[in-house]
Formats: structure tokens, C-alpha cells, sequence
């Protein structure tokens, strides 16, 4: 039986995006996606059901949530999503769920251990030549084009060096790749248990990871990486694997 893997999404922007976008990697590394409702109450009914977890992209996390007022280049908030969402992955984590996050969901993760956030690229300035998208001209052509069966139009990229003998690594089987860069944040200091496993040339932060599990988020949208690498895939697919291990050794 195939794993299920539960996707925590907005509802809100990007239209019928939210409904394939993140599940179709899921889908096609073996997974059965489902989009999680945003009920606090049966959450933990939740993660007994699915056996992974995938953050998804999105709006802004308040700045209260890391003890930070907003600044002026904050962008748009989503205040149910932050409430259910930090919740959600304290407790996929304390289930030991494999996890997997992209941009925003990247934040999330590190935000939900104590971590803090760059409000914006511009307020660092080693960050402010970092390749954005701040009015997601980009983000909403390459969401265009990519759901209408077209190909990738161009966007913002860059390359990025990947820590030796870190789980990125060993999926992805070197220490540089190249990934989009539609965000205008970045990590500040990493939460607790995370570790660092790859930067972009300036040292912005593009990937955490978790340190003898399966829990790996990045910055870019990791989910869409597979359009013009196929090593983005087989991350989704050990994802998956791990998953189905989970729900192997449960089901014993």
C-alpha cells in the first residue's frame, strides 16, 4: 500500500496550484498525497493516519511567533495557517514522522524549534544582491506556465554549495546543485536540533535538515526541482521510501 503522505498548504492566492503543485512530486515518487485540513482538534487523529509530512509554501510567518514587531518589508500574513502549522510539525516531529518542507516551509520548520527569520533579504547586507521575487511576478508566470503543461519560463536561480556527509548530500550526490529563488527571507538563527546543510555564495541559508532522521526543508520550491533535474525527484522519492519504512515498522 502506498504511504501516505499528508501536505500542509494555504488556501488562498495561487488557486488550483494548492491542489497539484506540491502533491505531484508526492505522487510521482510513489506517495499518496492528501492536503491536510486546518482543524487544530483533530490533529493528532492527523498523524496517526499519515505516515509524512510536507510543508508547503506560502505567505509570511508573523514576526510574534519569533519574538520580532514587523517590519515595514514584511509581506502578507496568514495567522490560522502559523497557528495550526507550528503545532503540526512540533508534533510530527515528537511522532517521528519523516518531514519535508519547501520555502515557507523551510521557516515554518525552523520557527516551530526557536528559530528566527531575516524579515527581508535588503535589512542584511551580504543578503541584498540575493536573486527574489518580492512581487512574485516570477512565481505567478512560472505557476502559469508549468500548470498549463508549458515549459519552465525563466526565473530567478542560483547555485548552492551542500554540506559534505549531510542527507542532502547523500540524496542528491554532490555538494552543489542550482534551485530557484522566488523567496524574500531568509533563516537567522536556526532552532533548536536543526543543522545547516547547504548556503547560497552569499550565505543565505537554503537548507536545514535534522541530524539521524528523515526531516530535510528548503528554501527554494523544492517541490517544483524535478522540472530541470531529475536528483530533485529522488529526494521525494527517499522521502516517500522513508514513509513507507515508517508505516512497515508500524504495521509490525
Amino acid at each position: 500500500m502506498q504511504p501516505l503522505i499528508g501536505v500542509s498548504t494555504s488556501f488562498r492566492d495561487v488557486g488550483d496550484y494548492l491542489g497539484e503543485g506540491y502533491q505531484r512530486p508526492i505522487a510521482m515518487a510513489g506517495g499518496l498525497p492528501v492536503t491536510l485540513p486546518r482543524l487544530t482538534d483533530s490533529m493528532d487523529d492527523l498523524l496517526d493516519r499519515i505516515d509524512g509530512l510536507m510543508i508547503a509554501a506560502g505567505h509570511d510567518i508573523d514576526p510574534a511567533h519569533y519574538g520580532q514587531e514587523p517590519h515595514a518589508l514584511l509581506g502578507p500574513l496568514d495567522p490560522g495557517r502559523d497557528a495550526f502549522e507550528l503545532e503540526l510539525i512540533r508534533r510530527a516531529l515528537r511522532a517521528g514522522l519523516p518531514i519535508i518542507g519547501a520555502c515557507r516551509g523551510m521557516q515554518a520548520l525552523n520557527v516551530a524549534l526557536g528559530g528566527t527569520m531575516v524579515q527581508d533579504l535588503s535589512l542584511r547586507p551580504a543578503y541584498r544582491e540575493h536573486p527574489s521575487d518580492p512581487t512574485l511576478r516570477y512565481w505567478r508566470r512560472f505557476k502559469d506556465e508549468t500548470m498549463a503543461g508549458r515549459p519552465v519560463p525563466e526565473h530567478p536561480r542560483h547555485p548552492i554549495e551542500i554540506e559534505h556527509g549531510s542527507l542532502l548530500h547523500r540524496l542528491v550526490g554532490d555538494t552543489t546543485a542550482e534551485v530557484d529563488s522566488f523567496h524574500h527571507q531568509a533563516i537567522d538563527r536556526v532552532g533548536e536540533g536543526l543543522v545547516v546543510s547547504a548556503r547560497a555564495p552569499d550565505g543565505v541559508i537554503e537548507a536545514l535538515e535534522m541530524p539521524g532522521r528523515f526531516v530535510l526543508a528548503m528554501q527554494c520550491e523544492l517541490h517544483e526541482g524535478w522540472r530541470w533535474d531529475d536528483r530533485w525527484l529522488g529526494v521525494f522519492r527517499a522521502f516517500v521510501e522513508a514513509a513507507a519504512e515508517r508505516r512497515r515498522a508500524a504495521a509490525a
